[in-house]
């Protein structure tokens, strides 16, 4: 299961991936303006939040991820090492992330 979602001001996407059998899932580039929207179909579609991954540092908007990770119990962030930020897992190139049944 996939879900795009839209943040008009920054026109930003961001994505919601979850495997619908074991209900794991990842939020990728969640968006500060919009957590309470994106934790509320997290909550909705009876999900388990394992990550919030941010694909870079954001120049055009301000990350939800540690919003999100102070509304849902064990979510875990994710940004690449190079970028200097900080997070719960730095990943590098080619580096995967698990969640039920996806790699």
């Amino acid at each position: 299961m996939w879900v795009w979602l839209f943040e008009k001001v920054s026109c930003t996407y961001t994505y919601l991936l979850a495997d619908a059998e074991t209900r794991e899932a990842v939020i990728i580039d969640p968006v500060w303006e919009t957590v309470d929207r994106d934790v509320s179909l997290i909550q909705e579609l009876d999900l388990k939040l394992l990550y919030a991954a941010n694909t870079h540092v954001h120049a055009d908007h301000v990350t939800g991820t540690g919003q999100i990770k102070s509304q849902i119990v064990g979510c875990r962030s994710v940004i690449a090492e190079s970028s200097g930020a900080t997070a719960d897992k730095h990943v590098h190139h080619s580096d995967t992330l698990t969640f039920g049944r996806f790699v």
